[in-house]
C-alpha cells in the first residue's frame, strides 16, 4: 500500500539529505535562504546560486532532484523501521542543536525520549587493554545505575564495553552511528544494537539510508556524540586517535571532559594522559563524575556467600592477572575444580577472565 505524503515538508528534508553535498554548513544556508524544504527542491537554478551556493554544488543538487523521488525515499523509512527528526522539531535534542554545526536531521530508531535525560558520553580505544575494558565496565555499571544515559558509538573495544555495561545495569544507552541505520557498524554488533532498542535505547546517526560507514564519516559521528552530552569520559586514546576528536568537539562546545589516567608506557594511554597536562577531570572512581553531575552512587552491589574454597582462591588473587595454571598450582586445587569454582566466582562478580585464561580479582 502505498503511503501519502504528510502535510509537513519532513520528506523534502529527508529526499535531500540524501545528496551527498549537502552538509551541515550547506543545509544552514538552504534553511536561512527558503521558508520550506519543499521551496529549496522546486528553486530554479538561479534561485539557488542567490544563497551563495557554489555553483558545482547547484549542479549536484540540481541533478539529484532530477535523480530522486521524494515519495520513494519518505515510504522508504516506514520499510526500514527508521524514523526522523530535524531540527526544527522540538524533540530534537537540546544540548545538540547548542553545538556550532548541529545535524539538520536525525534519523533514529527506538526512544528518541533517552536524550532528554542526564547523559555521559563514554569513549576509548577499539583495541583496549583489559585494564581500559575492566575500567569502562566497572565505571559504567555505576554511572548507568545513578541514572545516566550512557552515550556511545558502538565501536569494538570501550564503545561496546559502555553499552553492555549500561544494560547489565538496566540503565539506557544511545549507540551514534556514522552510517545509514541499515547498515549497523561494525556488524558483530548487530545483536548488540537490538538489545540497546530493546531495552529502551536509542541508535541514532545524521547519514540516511544506504550510505556506508565512510572514513569521512567519523569526525561528524564524533560531534554527534559529544553534542548529545554534558560530559565526555575518555578510557584509554592513543595519541592523534578517533576519541580524542570526540573530546576536541566537547570542548568548542563548552562541555565537561573526564579521563582516565593510564600507564605512562601505554601507547593506549598516551591520549588520556595528554588531556590531564591541558585541564581535563581526572576520575579515579565513577563517584568523581557523579559529583560534577550532582548524583549519588545509588549501585547496589550482590555480595553473595561463598564456599570456603571460594574464598581460598580468592586469597590467591589481585587486580593483577593470574594464569589458571599458576592460580592452581599455588592454591593446590585439581584442575576440573578450579574452573567450576572460577566459573561460579566470575558469575558472582567477584573475578574477571581477562583473556588466555588468565584472572584477576575485583574489588
Amino acid at each position: 500500500m502505498t503511503q501519502s505524503l504528510p502535510q509537513n515538508d519532513l520528506p523534502y528534508w529527508i529526499a535531500l539529505s540524501h545528496c551527498p553535498k549537502i552538509g551541515p554548513t550547506r543545509w544552514s544556508i538552504l534553511r536561512r535562504s527558503f521558508s520550506t524544504m519543499k521551496e529549496v527542491w522546486e528553486a530554479s537554478a538561479n534561485e539557488l546560486k542567490r544563497t551563495g551556493l557554489e555553483e558545482y554544488i547547484i549542479v549536484a543538487l540540481v541533478d539529484h532532484r532530477q535523480k530522486t523521488n521524494v515519495t520513494e525515499k519518505w515510504e522508504e523509512l516506514a520499510k526500514l523501521r527508521i524514523e526522523v527528526v530535524n531540527i526544527i522539531d522540538e524533540r530534537y535534542p537540546k544540548l545538540l542543536r547548542e553545538i556550532y554545526d548541529p545535524p539538520a536531521l536525525l534519523f533514529y530508531r527506538g526512544d528518541i525520549n533517552a536524550l532528554n535525560n542526564n547523559s555521559l558520553a563514554v569513549v576509548g580505544a577499539r583495541q583496549a587493554t583489559s585494564y581500559g575494558l575492566r575500567v569502562a565496565e566497572e565505571f559504567v555499571h555505576t554511572l548507568a545505575y545513578a541514572g545516566l544515559t550512557i552515550i556511545s558509538g558502538l565501536a569494538y573495544g570501550i564503545d561496546a564495553a559502555a553499552h553492555r555495561a549500561t544494560l547489565k545495569a538496566n540503565g539506557i544507552t544511545v549507540a551514534v552511528l556514522a552510517s545509514g541505520l541499515d547498515q549497523i557498524y561494525p556488524t558483530a554488533n548487530q545483536a548488540l544494537a537490538n538489545e540497546m532498542v530493546k531495552h529502551g535505547g536509542l541508535l541514532l546517526t545524521e547519514f540516511p539510508p544506504h550510505t556506508a560507514p565512510l572514513k569521512q564519516n567519523f569526525p561528524y559521528r564524533n560531534r554527534v556524540i559529544a553534542g548529545l552530552a554534558r560530559g565526555t569520559l575518555v578510557i584509554e586514546a592513543a595519541h592523534g586517535s578517533g576519541a580524542l576528536i570526540t573530546v576536541k568537539q566537547a570542548l568548542e562546545a563548552n562541555r565537561e571532559v573526564f579521563t582516565v589516567p593510564g600507564n605512562i608506557f601505554s601507547e593506549y594511554s598516551k591520549g588520556t594522559n595528554e588531556l590531564l597536562k591541558l585541564g581535563a577531570h581526572p576520575v579515579t572512581e565513577a563517584q568523581d563524575i557523579l559529583n560534577v553531575y550532582g548524583l549519588e552512587n545509588t549501585a547496589k552491589s550482590e555480595v553473595l556467600p561463598l564456599a570456603d574454597e571460594q574464598k581460598t582462591l580468592l586469597e590467591y588473587l589481585s587486580s593483577e592477572p593470574l594464569h589458571i595454571d599458576e592460580l592452581g598450582r599455588q592454591a593446590r586445587v585439581p584442575a576440573a575444580e578450579l574452573t567450576a569454582q572460577l566459573t561460579i566466582l566470575e558469575l558472582a562478580g567477584y573475578v574477571r577472565d581477562v583473556g588466555g585464561h588468565t584472572y584477576i580479582k575485583l574489588t
